[in-house]
């Protein structure tokens, strides 16, 4: 008869848990190592706020905040007003920026300034006739 092998030897077993609680220890020392990065990243930022408290601890007692200027308690006239101003600003700026990207759109294809001229007019006036959302 030829012998059965019983399984892995007492030796064997021996290097397969050395080599877990190695990898175990290793993955642990892994672990530590990235939550004291952490930690010492926390106390920098920690440092960080309290220099910015001092300095808003330093300054006046008494914050000054903006002046509010509640629409319900002010007169309708003066509410259609600002909110007329608002939209003029926002076209305003809308068309700046429009302008800006023509130009650069004029700069980049490098148009002839008839070309060009007739092409500004006509999105200046497919702009102009845009309706206001």
């Amino acid at each position: 008869m030829t012998a059965v092998p019983e399984g892995i030897a007492w030796w064997g077993w021996l290097l397969i848990w050395t080599g877990l609680v190695l990898a175990l220890v290793a993955m642990l020392a892994l672990f530590a190592w990235r939550l004291f990065r952490k930690f010492l990243a926390l106390l920098d930022d920690l440092a960080d706020l309290t220099d910015q408290v001092g300095i808003l601890d330093s300054g006046e007692q008494e914050p000054r905040l903006p002046k509010t200027s509640l629409a319900v308690l002010a007169e309708t006239k003066d509410v259609r007003e600002r909110e007329a101003a608002r939209k003029r600003h926002r076209a305003q700026r809308r068309q700046d920026r429009h302008d800006a990207r023509m130009a650069r759109a004029h700069a980049i294809a490098g148009l002839d300034p008839v070309a060009k001229s007739a092409l500004v007019s006509a999105a200046r006036a497919r702009w102009s006739n845009r309706a206001p959302k």
